[in-house]
This record gives structure tokens, C-alpha cells and sequence, in this order.
């Protein structure tokens, strides 16, 4: 495949590859976010002198909603942006992006020092696809008007949108920008509901803790993030983060606060998240997920009708 340029996530690759996604986040009903995690990645970019202007922070909290929905359950490559290039990959196509990967190496070896496959068309026929990548740096979706760019996700050709997530970076100017960002955050859910009902959407806020030091700032963004979550209005789930460094001594990195509202964790934000999900889909769909979270309806019968029933195949 074609060589992969540089992107604002790489630098965060080597943290998510070491971290563990194979066990479930789950304790009893509660969810547990693995905050170290986000505070190591968010140190990264701090440490080397990056400010929010620079992307990089923001990218970092990207990444790190993306793995929390990996850990609880959603499949790896079909969470973007992923731990790899490209970022956003469709569901169902990462096993043709393997077969691609494999024709590459193949080529490759076929080809020792100056030597060229023969015959030329079919070598050009394979560089063609192996120089195509089958995914895309960034994920649009359409809503009632516009398409709007999708921070985290999870979407797949037959479902539609199954997740669909806005991450906010804000460290300093609180008042000027809160307002602007709440009718943005209205905008945003008002158009993508109407095309996608059924999808689960959720907003993330990393605020730098300067917040509760200008007047009124900190109350405004809880009061926004608390209504943006009403039932049956806007967003199934609100997140409020805040975090601080010495900007004297980048190097020490970021601390994370504790979370300024239990209503608005990161706990909450992804119980309630997950749970959409599975609400409003059926139970032979998500089945790692389901799992996780503490068992299938089906796993949780102790009925003997159910041993011949093979899950994931639809019922006539």
C-alpha cells in the first residue's frame, strides 16, 4: 500500500498499542475509563511545549474516546480514527486492506535488487492497488443539510452511523468562545438526528482548570454540557474533563482534575453511551460488547430451548 504520510495521531500509536483492550472496562455496572491513559497521552504533546492552537492535544483526547470504545467491546479497526493509518476504515473492510498488505509484500519479495515482475501490465495492475489506500484521514457524515467532520465513531454500510462523538479542547478565552460552541454543539446534534435517529451521539469537553478562575465560566459550561444531554432532545451522553500543567515546566505533564461532576464523567459518558448502542440494536448484533458490559440476554437464560440457537443468524 501507498507509504503512509504523517499525521497529527502519530505520535500517540506507540501509548494505544501497549495499552490493553482485550479485558472488559466493566466492574459490576460500573464503567472504569482508564484516566492514566488519557493523562500519559495528553502529556506527550504538552511536554514538548504544543498548545491547543496546534491540534495535538486535541488529537490526543480523540484518540483516547476512540479507545475506550475499543475497550468496551466495539471492533478495533471499525472505531476511528484507528491506531493505524488510515484513520477511518469501514467495518468489514479491514480484512481486504490484510489481503492488499499481503500482495504488497509479495511483490516485494518477487522483486529482489533490479529485477521487475513479469509482465508489465500485471506488475502496474498491482502497484495500482497495492499504492491505493482502501480508507480515509478523516470521517464525514451527512446530516439534514450538511456534512459534518466526526471526531470518534463507529459507522458501517449496513447499519448507518452506529456512534457518532464531537471532542472539544478549550484551555483558555472561556467566555468568548463558550457561547459559540454551544450553538455549534446544537447545530451539530439538530441536523445529524434528523437524518440518523438512531445512532448514539455524544459530546466531550477537555477544559484546562483556568476555567473556574474567570467568572462564571465554569458554571456556563456545566450548565451547557448538562443541557445538551436532556432526554430525548439533543446528545445520549455529555463529557466534562478538565486538566492542568505548569506551563513554566512543560516537561512534568499533565495532571488530570478530578471530574467536576459525576453526572458529567467519563464513567457516565460511556455507560450511557454503550448502553444507546445496544438499546437500539438487536441483540445478535455488538455481541463483544454485549458480553462485556455483563452477558447477552441469551447467555444470561438458563433455558434449555437456547442451546440450539446460534447467535448472530436472524431467525425465519
Amino acid at each position: 500500500m501507498a507509504a503512509p504520510t504523517e499525521d497529527g495521531f502519530a505520535q500517540f500509536d506507540g501509548l494505544l498499542s501497549a495499552a490493553d483492550t482485550s479485558h472488559s472496562p466493566w466492574t459490576d455496572s460500573t464503567y472504569i475509563p482508564n484516566l492514566d491513559l488519557l493523562q500519559q497521552m495528553l502529556s506527550l504533546p504538552i511536554s514538548q511545549g504544543d498548545k491547543q492552537e496546534s491540534g495535538r492535544p486535541a488529537k490526543a483526547f480523540d484518540a483516547w474516546v476512540a479507545h475506550e470504545l475499543r475497550r468496551s467491546g466495539f471492533p478495533a479497526d471499525a472505531v476511528f480514527p484507528r491506531m493505524r493509518r488510515p484513520r477511518v476504515l469501514f467495518e468489514g473492510l479491514g480484512s481486504l486492506e490484510a489481503k492488499i498488505e499481503e500482495l504488497a509484500a509479495a511483490l516485494e519479495s518477487a522483486e529482489p535488487g533490479d529485477e521487475k515482475v513479469k509482465p508489465a501490465p500485471l506488475r502496474r495492475a498491482i502497484r495500482a492497488v497495492t499504492g491505493h489506500n482502501v480508507g480515509q484521514s478523516t470521517a464525514y457524515i451527512l446530516g439534514d443539510f450538511y456534512a459534518k467532520q466526526i471526531d470518534v465513531g463507529l459507522s458501517t454500510w449496513e447499519r448507518g452511523p452506529d456512534i457518532l462523538i464531537s471532542t472539544k479542547t478549550m484551555f483558555s478565552a472561556f467566555g468568548k468562545n463558550l457561547k459559540n460552541r454551544h450553538e455549534e454543539a446544537v447545530g451539530e446534534v439538530s441536523s445529524l438526528r434528523r437524518r440518523h435517529p438512531m445512532a448514539a451521539m455524544g459530546y466531550c469537553y477537555l477544559v484546562r482548570e483556568d476555567i473556574v478562575r474567570q467568572p462564571n465560566a465554569y458554571a456556563t459550561l456545566y450548565d451547557i454540557l448538562h443541557r445538551l444531554r436532556r432526554p430525548g432532545e439533543a446528545f445520549d451522553a455529555t463529557l466534562l474533563l478538565a486538566a492542568n500543567w505548569d506551563d513554566n515546566d512543560p516537561s512534568a505533564g499533565v495532571q488530570l482534575l478530578d471530574e467536576p461532576a459525576a453526572e458529567l464523567s467519563a464513567s457516565r459518558f460511556f455507560k450511557d453511551i454503550v448502553e444507546a448502542v445496544m438499546d437500539r440494536s438487536p441483540n445478535r448484533i455488538h455481541q463483544e460488547v454485549r458480553r462485556r458490559r455483563g452477558g447477552t440476554p441469551f447467555e444470561r437464560l438458563d433455558i434449555s430451548w437456547t442451546d440450539d440457537i446460534e447467535l448472530g443468524e436472524d431467525v425465519e
